[in-house]
This record gives C-alpha cells, structure tokens and sequence, in this order.
C-alpha cells in the first residue's frame, strides 16, 4: 500500500515509519516529502493509495491544504496528522473532504494503520455511492433526452454522447434490424469515421454481433484485434480499438439491435459496469423502438394519403362521367313533357315528370360526390373576393321563399346592421347557406318558423346562424353530423331523402375559409346551425 507522507518534522517521520513496521503483517510503503510544493509533484508523478498530511508546514500552512490536495489526487484519501488536538479544528477538516483526523502522540503504529485502511475502504465506499448517483442521474437524463424526440437518429446521438461522457471516449458501433428487409445494417457509429465504417465490405454479420443476438446477453472480447470471433481485425488494429462489449438492444423480448463499445486499451469490464451497460442499452432499445414506430406510422401516413388522393381522384371521375348522361336523361324528360317529340296524355306526363324529378335528384347526388372528392383530394380552389355578406345571404333566402311557402314556413334574417364584409368566395359561402336552408325547410313541418342571423363575432369575425323550428337533433346525434353519410334518426325517416353529404360538405368550405362550423339543439325542438368566418384570408391555410 502506497502511502505518502507529508511531514516536515524528521524526527515525527521517523516516529511514524517504526511505529508502522511494528504492526503486524505491514504492507504499506511510505515515502516522505517534508514540503507541500513536494507533495503535489509526488502526486503528479506516482499514484498513492493514501496521503498522511501535516497540516503545518515551511511553505503552506491550513486546512485549505486539504482541498488542494484533493484538486490534485481526487480519488486519494487524506488523512490528517498534526499536533493540534482540536475538536472544532477537526470537524472542520472532516468537511473539507479529509478521511480522519489524528494528534500525534495519541496513536500508535496499530491504530493509525487501522485508521488508514479504514479511511481507504471509506473513500473507496463513498467514490461507489458517487459512481452510483452519477449512472443514476446519467440515466435519467437520457431517458429524458431520449424521449424527448421520436427521431431515430437523434435518439441514437443522444445515447452515444452520453455514453462518451461517462466511459471516457470509447468508440461506439450501433447495428439495426431494418424491419423492412430483414437484413441487419450498420446504423450509427462515434468517435469513429461513419463513412469508412459503413462503406467497408463484410462477408457477413459479425460473428460478435450474431452472438449478442442469438444469446441476448452482452458478448466481451478482451482483446477484439486478436480475438478468432473478429470478422475485420485490421480495421480495428488501424484504429487502435483494443477491448469490446457487444450489448443487445432488447425491447419486449426483441432484440432491434446491437450496441458495440470499444476502449483504446486493453481492460477487463467489471460486472458492475456491464450491467449499468446494459441498462443502459435497454433504455435506448424502448426510445429506439418508439422512434422506428414513429417512423413506420410517418410512412403510412404518407402512403393512407397517397391512396385517398387516389381514390378522391377515382370518385371525381366517376362522378362526373355519370352527371353527363344524366343530365342528358333529364333534358329527354323535359322535351317529352314538352310535347316537342309529339303528344303525350296526363299518365305520360306524370311518368315523365317521375323521371324528371328522379334524374334531378341523382343529379344532385352526383354533384355532392362530385364536390366532396375534390374537397377531399385538396383541390377545393376559393376564389376569394371581398364580398358583402348580407347580400348574399338575402339572394340565398330568395332561392328558398316559393318552398319555404309551400310549407306555410316562416322565413326571416335579421342581420346586424355593423356587419363587416368579409373575404371569402361567394359561390362556396352561397353553398354553404343553401344546404343549411334546404336542410331547415325538410325538417321543419308546416307553419314553423326558420330565421338566419349575421353578426360581428367578438375575436374579429363574423357569425352566421340559422334556426328552425324543426324536428330539433337528439343530443346523442349532434357530434356525428358532420361525419360523411350519416344522417339523423329524422333524416332517416323523411320523406325527402339525402346522401348525408350536405353538412359534411359544408364543414370543409367552412373549414378551408379558416372558419369552424358546429350545430345545437333538442329531439322535437328545432335546431340551430352556426358558423363562424374570419374576415381576411389566413395565408397558412
């Protein structure tokens, strides 16, 4: 056992060493300088294992020695021999990191041997709680620095940098399963050139890397540039990468990857590190397995958007190639009606008008799809224009008064006569109130009362409503409203029926003007359908 001495009195010296070699079964060893200047360089120069410190000496002098010691030997226990019996004095070295504090002439060579292996296996105790606290901390900052991002390769950055902290710069090898092809590939290395490690060509996996895997437990080669499991010992000879530990990453029972860490020199891991390891590749394996997920989801995102778009694109045409002959169906009708190809009777007419009235509507049903796809497809072009909005609501109130009369339905607006206008699309926002009215008008029995408000909305907007007296909408229905082909339990059982399109079709208008459209109201006691509209455009949208 190594112990220096500083002591500038010979004659206590001189006590200390016979006192020692008495004891039995000595193994110290003691070398002893008389100055603290010598102190420091003999601890620069040679590693003690002990420092036994006067702390009266011809050039320094105090306790503030003992925390210039420690700044030099850090992991070297100091204990105090001086012949000052103090008990405050004491304390105080105690709290600037000295192991223990003894007078001289108060200890013989059996009890300051004692105290020394026990300030020893003190500082060794308290050097494995620090390491400990540190792998905890360690651990817990990369966990929160792990599951602060889903990227996979910052994941991967995040475990190597504070890997490099904590084993002092060791090279790391990261080996993945692309669950794509099956194949294990070379995913991330440090401290190393990630090109040449990536681009030089193997026979096959590692046999080290295979092992890991095979046995899901932490493979060690002593020496990896000698070692028979090496698969390329002269990369690692090249780059001087002496010692390896192969460790798993396991998340759920599967193994996604290997974590290889290498030192410069030859050394054997002790157990308890292998462990921290291969907690600490656990760690990694859950956040690299969130991040592989993430990326898998990001990809059907991509691909769910590729297969709408198309089956947008389909609807849209399909749509339109029926709107055609449709309408050329409903024209016949109407010249047949007309008498234009001959005479027809009171029966022919009420037929023809049957089939007049049946292509109109599968026309309209058309034009639903028709709108619907492209509003699903992005292709939904508003052709914004400062428009006044009270105008278009009254041409829209005109459209509807010879129904609205039919059913002996009251129809009103009343509108704020501070109403801003607005920048939007005429056509798209006249849509809009069409289908809320027609909507009104077939749910609303006779003598009921229908009335549309517009008002300036307190955060900058406008606010539209429409009220009837309706059938109303039961409370469990109100949140499936907008959904595509869903209609109320009154919708089901009109006579008017519809696609369920209306609404939905109305929401993505709303929508793409920056709006937000929602309904209320009671089974048997009308409904109420509001929307609100910026004034200006948003550019992000």
């Amino acid at each position: 056992m190594q112990i220096l001495l500083v002591e500038d009195n010979p004659g206590d010296a001189r006590l200390l060493r016979e006192a020692l070699e008495e004891v039995r079964g000595n193994d110290f060893e003691l070398v002893h300088v008389e100055r603290f200047e010598e102190a420091l360089r003999s601890l620069a120069e040679k590693s003690f294992d002990l420092i036994l410190l006067d702390l009266s000496l011809p050039d320094r002098q105090g306790l503030d020695m003992i925390a210039s010691i420690r700044g030099e030997a850090p992991g070297v226990p100091v204990v105090v021999l001086t012949g000052l019996d103090d008990e405050e004095s004491s304390l105080k070295a105690l709290r600037q990191g000295a192991q223990d504090y003894l007078v001289k002439g108060q200890v013989d060579g059996k009890l300051l041997a004692r105290a020394m292996r026990y300030a020893i296996e003190r500082k060794r105790a308290e050097e494995e709680i620090q390491r400990h606290l540190q792998r905890i901390t360690a651990l817990r900052e990369i966990n929160l620095a792990m599951t602060s991002t889903l990227d996979l390769r910052a994941v991967l950055n995040v475990l190597m940098e504070k890997i490099d902290v904590l084993l002092n710069s060791p090279s790391i090898l990261v080996w993945l399963l692309d669950r794509g092809s099956g194949v294990w590939k070379r995913a991330a290395c440090w401290n190393l050139d990630e090109e040449e490690w990536k681009g030089r060509k193997l026979k096959g996996l590692p046999p080290l890397v295979h092992e890991a895997i095979e046995s899901k437990a932490p493979v060690v080669a002593r020496n990896v540039q000698t070692d028979p499991r090496t698969l390329d010992a002269e990369f690692y000879r090249r780059h001087g990468m002496v010692s390896y530990l192969g460790v798993p990453l396991i998340a759920k029972g599967e193994v996604l990857g290997v974590a290889a860490f290498l030192t410069k020199e030859e050394r054997e891991l002790t157990e308890d590190e292998i462990e921290f390891l291969s907690t600490l590749a656990g760690q990694a394996a859950i956040a690299i397995q969130n991040a592989q997920l993430y990326e898998q989801t990001k990809k059907q995102a991509v691909e769910l958007e590729k297969a709408s778009k198309m089956q947008a694109d389909f609807a849209a045409m399909i749509a339109h190639d029926l709107r055609s002959p449709l309408m050329s169906v409903m024209s016949v009708a109407v010249m047949m009606e007309d008498g234009l190809f001959g005479p027809v009777n009171e029966e022919q007419k009420k037929w023809l008008q049957k089939i007049e009235a049946g292509s109109h509507n599968l026309v309209d049903l058309v034009s639903d799809f028709l709108d619907l796809s492209k509003l699903e497809a992005g292709h939904i072009d508003l052709l914004r224009e400062e428009i006044d909005l009270k105008q278009l609501i009254e041409n829209a109130l005109e459209n509807y008064l010879l129904l609205s009369k039919d059913k002996n339905i009251s129809l009103t607006c009343r509108i704020d006569p501070s109403l801003p206008r607005v920048h939007a699309d005429p056509r798209r926002l006249g849509q809009v109130l069409s289908n809320l009215l027609s909507n009104a008008i077939k749910f609303t029995g006779e003598g009921g009362k229908i009335e549309v408000t517009a008002c300036p909305e307190d955060q900058g907007g406008v606010k539209v409503q429409v009220m009837d007296t309706g059938v109303g909408i039961p409370a469990r229905e109100i949140g499936s409203l907008f959904a595509k082909y869903r209609q109320t339990a009154s919708g089901k059982n009109s006579q008017q029926k519809g696609t369920g399109l209306g609404l939905v079709i109305c929401k993505m208008i709303v929508e793409a003007h920056g709006g937000r459209i929602w309904a209320e109201g009671e089974d048997g006691k009308g409904s109420t359908f509001s929307f609100i509209l910026p004034l200006w455009a948003n550019p992000h949208l």
